[in-house]
């Protein structure tokens, strides 16, 4: 490669914000590249946690943890969802756009912005990703922590689901499920925590979030809040971590994440899953011949085959 050809290549792999005015050299883009987001839409199923993170961001030089963002996949939303999400909610405006999005494979997840909705494919925009399902049927784990979620805050079945894991009767996933999307619909609209307060559940960050939406299944999870610095400050929180670290199942990864990492975060109980198959190619557009048939046989009695 000569001088002149290494210069163009550098070069066109630096951005510029204008302000404040910086220059930008990011030759790689994300780890999680398309056909693994193929990968993860093929994969999620509705109450799956996706666990995303990034790398060389300076934030991430501060804040705990391997991964530093969870998210609630849902399923299919549409606008038939929004009159019951609006009643439900009072963060959430009827002509609310930002918060609420309509798709085929929907997100509920926290960001600055707030609690909102994203397409699974704006999700995977990342470095390294992982899919965590829950199990078809859950249990109480031996020692489970209390939940920090007031009952007041838990709905009739949540209350009678979370009692029965208490009792340790085994409760189906499904049963769970729709209290799980409903929980998480029900904060859509709601400001980011930036004081990452665990005591209260007006404002959420991502993990809160997910840990409130959760809170039926605290038996189950065992999560709860651990001492960490962040920014250099001792807080008590709930990093997405955590999720990694409950009872989980890892249903899928991207090639990019640290598997030592993983390891170090889900012990021996759970092995890194292997690679999806590659699809197989699609079968090849059969030819007008093949779609039509044979020919019709013609006669001498006329153009058009009739004797």
């Amino acid at each position: 490669m000569t001088l002149l050809q290494r210069f163009l290549t550098i070069f066109g792999d630096i951005k510029i914000f204008r302000w404040p005015m910086f220059l930008l050299y990011h030759p790689v883009g994300y780890g999680v590249k398309g056909e693994e987001v193929r990968e993860v839409i093929e994969t999620v199923r509705p109450g799956d946690l996706l666990v995303r993170g990034y790398r060389d961001y300076l934030d991430g030089y501060f804040i705990p943890g391997y991964f530093s963002h969870v998210g609630i996949f849902v399923g299919e939303l549409t606008e038939a969802d929004r009159p019951a999400l609006v009643e439900a909610t009072s963060a959430l405006g009827k002509g609310d756009r930002t918060h609420f999005r309509t798709g085929k494979q929907m997100v509920v997840h926290a960001l600055a912005e707030g609690v909102l909705t994203e397409d699974v494919i704006n999700f995977c925009r990342c470095d390294y990703m992982a899919v965590l399902r829950f199990p078809e049927v859950l249990t109480r784990q031996a020692a489970p922590r209390a939940s920090l979620v007031p009952d007041a805050s838990l709905s009739p079945e949540e209350l009678a689901l979370r009692e029965r894991l208490e009792q340790g009767e085994a409760v189906p996933f499904a049963e769970f499920l729709p209290c799980l999307i409903a929980a998480a619909l029900g904060k859509l609209g709601s400001n980011y925590d930036f004081s990452f307060d665990f005591e209260r559940f007006d404002e959420l960050s991502c993990s809160e979030l997910v840990y409130f939406a959760t809170k039926a299944a605290a038996p189950f999870l065992g999560v709860g809040p651990e001492n960490r610095r962040v920014l250099g400050f001792k807080r008590s929180l709930i990093e997405p971590d955590a999720f990694v670290r409950a009872p989980l199942d890892l249903v899928w990864r991207s090639a990019s994440i640290d598997a030592r990492k993983l390891e170090a975060l889900r012990g021996p109980r759970t092995a890194v899953p292997p690679r999806l198959p590659a699809p197989a190619p699609p079968a090849s557009a059969p030819t007008v011949s093949e779609r039509v048939g044979p020919p019709t046989e013609r006669t001498a009695g006329g153009s058009d085959g009739v004797a």
